[in-house]
């Protein structure tokens, strides 16, 4: 006997109590009935929300906090880049800032041999 036989017996059976059952207790069957159905009105809505909330947990929050993460990784690569550049522009202001205190004659800034002892990073 398959699924849908089953069913169908049970189906039969409940149909053929159905019309044996008194007048007063089918009246409070389908009241019981209507108060049963209600009820589950304002459940499956209650669960369609829970549904989402079971959804938004399941399969957006992995990828949520996997693409978070990715995003926090390259900002601080990015963040690390920006303040190894400002360091950069720091140590050429501050090479700038020494050679303008000094007293250099203008010749030695048209030498070309300058920009080579400006490059150099020991100290003469």
């Amino acid at each position: 006997m398959n699924e849908q036989d089953f069913q169908h017996r049970i189906r039969q059976h409940l149909n053929v109590s159905a019309r044996n059952v008194s007048p007063p207790v089918a009246d409070r069957l389908l009241q019981a009935r209507q108060r049963a159905l209600s009820r589950q009105k304002q459940t499956v809505r209650k669960l369609s929300l829970a549904g989402l909330g079971q959804t938004l947990s399941e399969h957006i929050l992995p990828h949520g906090r996997t693409t978070l993460a990715m995003i926090l990784v390259i900002l601080l690569a990015l963040g690390s880049g920006l303040l190894g550049e400002w360091q950069h522009v720091a140590d050429l202001e501050e090479v700038d800032s020494a050679l303008l205190a000094d007293d250099l004659p203008i010749d030695a800034y048209l030498d070309r041999g300058f920009d080579a002892w400006v490059q150099n990073d020991s100290p003469d």
